[in-house]
C-alpha cells in the first residue's frame, strides 16, 4: 500500500507533531537515528544547503521506510519542477518559503496537487507511491489527501494577507519563519523583540479563527511546551547541526574541567 502521512494522522487526533531538520549530515543513518529517537517528521532542507535532488530522494525514501514523514523545503517556489521533483522523489509534503499572498499559494497548490485540485504532472509509479499498483483514481486521491502543504509566513506582507492565504484550498498548515520575519519587521535576529511576538500572536489568532494548523520551531523542550500551550501543532525541534553543536558545547567545558584545563 501507499504509505500514509504520520503528521496528518496526528493532526486528525488533535495532537502536535514534532520533527527536526536535516541541514548538515545527509546520511540515511541519521534518518534512522531520528526515527528511533521518536520524531514524527524530518525536514529536508534545500533552501539553505547544497543538497542535490539525488540526496533528497535518498533521504526521503529512507524516511518513509522508517516511519518518518519526509517534508522538503525547496530552494524556491518559482519553477514547478522545484516543487514536484521532491514530491516524485518520495517527499510527503513541502514547506513553502515566503508565501506572501493567496494567489502565489493558489498557483503552487495547482502545481503540487493532482486533478481535480491541480495539474501536477502525472507520474503514478515511483517512490512517492511506494511502487504500489492501484487504480489511478485511488492513487491520485491518496496523494492529494496525504501530501502536506505548509506555507511559511516570513514577512509583514504575508501577515497582512493571511486571512486570504488561509482560505486557499489545499493548505494544511502555517509555519512562522522567525528569522526572516524578524528582519522584515526591522529587528533582525532579535527573537525576543516585542514586535515579533506580537506578530506571532496575530498569526496564531488568525489561524485559530480559520481552523488552520500552525506552528514554528522550538530550540528546547520548554519552548516547545510554550508553543503547544498556544495551540501550535507543527513544531520542528532544532536541527541536526544544532543538536551536535549544543551537545558538544555542553560537554567539552566539563571535560576540560575534569582534566584540569
Amino acid at each position: 500500500m501507499i504509505k500514509s502521512n504520520p503528521v496528518k494522522a496526528l493532526w486528525a487526533e488533535d495532537k502536535p507533531a514534532f520533527g527536526t531538520w536535516i541541514t548538515l549530515c545527509p546520511h540515511p543513518r541519521v534518518v534512522k537515528i531520528l526515527a528511533v529517537a521518536g520524531f514524527d517528521f524530518v525536514l529536508i532542507e534545500m533552501e539553505h544547503t547544497d543538497f542535490s535532488m539525488q540526496t533528497v530522494g535518498t533521504l526521503a525514501m529512507y524516511a518513509r521506510e522508517c516511519g518518518l514523514a519526509p517534508i522538503v523545503r525547496p530552494a524556491g517556489t518559482l519553477k514547478p519542477h522545484d516543487l514536484t521533483r521532491p514530491l516524485d522523489a518520495g517527499a510527503q509534503g513541502l514547506l513553502l518559503p515566503s508565501i506572501d499572498d493567496a494567489s502565489q499559494l493558489e498557483a503552487i497548490i495547482k502545481q503540487v496537487k493532482y486533478y481535480p485540485i491541480g495539474n501536477r504532472p502525472m507520474n503514478l509509479k515511483g517512490p512517492h507511491t511506494d511502487y504500489f499498483v492501484a487504480p489511478p483514481a485511488e492513487v491520485i486521491a491518496h496523494l492529494n489527501q496525504e501530501t502536506l502543504t505548509v506555507a511559511m509566513v516570513e514577512t509583514r506582507k504575508s501577515i497582512d494577507n493571511l486571512e486570504d492565504i488561509l482560505k486557499v484550498e489545499g493548505l494544511d498548515a502555517i509555519m512562522i519563519g522567525p528569522d526572516d520575519l524578524s528582519q522584515d519587521l526591522g529587528v533582525p535576529g532579535d527573537l525576543q523583540a516585542k514586535v515579533l511576538h506580537e506578530a506571532y500572536d496575530e498569526v496564531f489568532g488568525l489561524c485559530k479563527k480559520h481552523g488552520v494548523t500552525y506552528g514554528l520551531s522550538a530550540q528546547s523542550p520548554e519552548m516547545a511546551g510554550d508553543w503547544v500551550s498556544k495551540g501550535c501543532k507543527w513544531i520542528p525541534y532544532q536541527n541536526d547541526a544544532a543538536m551536535v553543536f549544543n551537545t558538544a558545547r555542553a560537554a567539552v567545558p566539563k571535560l576540560h574541567e575534569v582534566g584540569g584545563r
